[in-house]
């Protein structure tokens, strides 16, 4: 009787063996499938937070791009006030230099002083002006060059995970395709 079951167990060994290796060859199929799901989970969620992180990167960029155009209109705006500011102020040092000729007065030739003085401010602060105007120039076409910049890395970006949403759905496919072949 015992060499029976001895004889039996013996026999059946093999058998046991082969569906334990059978499951184990099963259930590591398995553990890198979900790997691998989980792998592509991780890498979709790491585009979409890249995604979100350019759009915001984009938005911030605008804004930066519409305070700096406001400002340039400003600086225009002043600069024009003071070209007019200028535009006054020869007139009235050709006025005082006119009446000069024709008076030699102390108290005239302080006017021309002063307003020769006020001229040659008024010039400073228009090419002072002048370069904060291109500085800001400048700076609006960095940002508008960055933005644009940035839409294409999001276009490419978005291209990306179509091509991978359309990869991802014909492995699917293809995996249905085996499974129904399997069970034929």
């Amino acid at each position: 009787m015992r060499t029976r079951l001895i004889l039996t167990l013996l026999i059946l060994l093999p058998f046991f063996a082969n569906a334990q290796s059978s499951m184990q060859r099963q259930m590591q199929a398995s553990n890198a499938m979900v790997r691998q799901q989980n792998q592509m989970f991780l890498q979709q969620q790491q585009q979409q937070r890249a995604m979100a992180s350019m759009m915001n990167n984009i938005e911030t960029k605008e804004s930066k791009l519409a305070k700096e155009e406001k400002k340039l209109k400003k600086l225009q705006e002043k600069a024009k006030q003071k070209e007019a500011e200028l535009n006054i102020k020869s007139a009235e040092l050709k006025a005082l230099e006119t009446n000069s000729e024709k008076n030699s007065n102390s108290d005239i030739l302080k006017d021309i002083e002063r307003s020769k003085k006020e001229v040659a401010k008024s010039d400073e602060k228009i090419s002072k002006s002048k370069t904060a105007i291109e500085k800001s120039s400048n700076k609006i076409q960095d940002l508008q060059n960055q933005i644009q910049a940035d839409k294409i890395k999001k276009e490419e970006l978005e291209k990306k995970q179509e091509e991978e949403k359309k990869e991802k759905q014909e492995k699917k496919r293809l995996k249905e395709e085996e499974r129904k072949e399997k069970k034929k």
